[in-house]
């Protein structure tokens, strides 16, 4: 449950926004579009929505998903700058997949991307927040979580992203955790992606992308 901590999403207010006039590559964890998602695999199915803003430098992505079966929820808004390569974002969720282990966490964090090369890009960030559990199995507890996105565009329509993450509580429960997942994805087109996911818990998943 620990690894639902990434930390991608932000609370800006960004005043006269207007839809983004270029798409933007949506492999990219910093990309800001409106569009869909459907994903099917070991723990079964789940669905997203998110809408894409823009206004100068400025993006606002809002996003609300579900997996687990919809057993789990999760919402995250995130402002990046295109210019400096910087987002701010707020990710919330709640895991109810197991009836007796009913666990919430809410962060706040900062993303930096920097480009390594025409092909390689590496996305460093870091988020501050709580979580807690309904039923009182585990402490309540101030967590700190480091995740990085190291993405290779191997091909013209090919790519490869690895993303570890590791946790850290603050007080309360003691959280020492290390996950990471390893993405393949394909490029169908410019508004449609299908991407194939691994984790270090042994989830895999398929993700169907679309852009309206």
């Amino acid at each position: 449950m620990f690894n639902k901590l990434t930390a991608l999403a932000s609370l800006v207010f960004l005043p006269s926004l207007a839809f983004a006039e270029k798409p933007q590559d949506m492999t990219d964890p910093m990309s800001v579009y409106t569009g869909g998602e459907i994903t099917a695999g070991n723990k079964g199915l789940g669905a997203s929505f998110q809408f894409g803003l823009h206004k100068g430098d400025w993006g606002l992505l809002g996003k609300i998903e579900a997996e687990n079966n919809f057993e789990s929820s999760r919402a995250r808004f995130f402002a990046p700058n295109k210019n400096t390569g910087t987002g701010l974002f707020i990710d919330a969720g709640s895991d109810k997949s197991n009836e007796l282990l009913t666990s919430n966490y809410a962060t706040l964090g900062v993303m930096q991307a920097f480009t390594i090369s025409d092909k390689v890009k590496l996305y460093s960030a870091i988020t501050l927040g709580k979580m807690w559990e309904e039923n009182n199995q585990f402490q309540e507890t101030q967590i700190i979580t480091s995740v990085s996105y190291l993405k290779y565009d191997f091909a013209e329509k090919f790519y490869l992203q690895l993303a570890p993450q590791y946790s850290y509580g603050l007080d309360g429960e003691e959280i020492r955790d290390f996950s990471a997942e390893f993405q393949i994805g394909y490029k169908v087109d410019q508004d449609n992606v299908i991407v194939f996911t691994g984790d270090t818990d042994n989830n895999a998943w398929i993700s169907y992308r679309t852009r309206f």
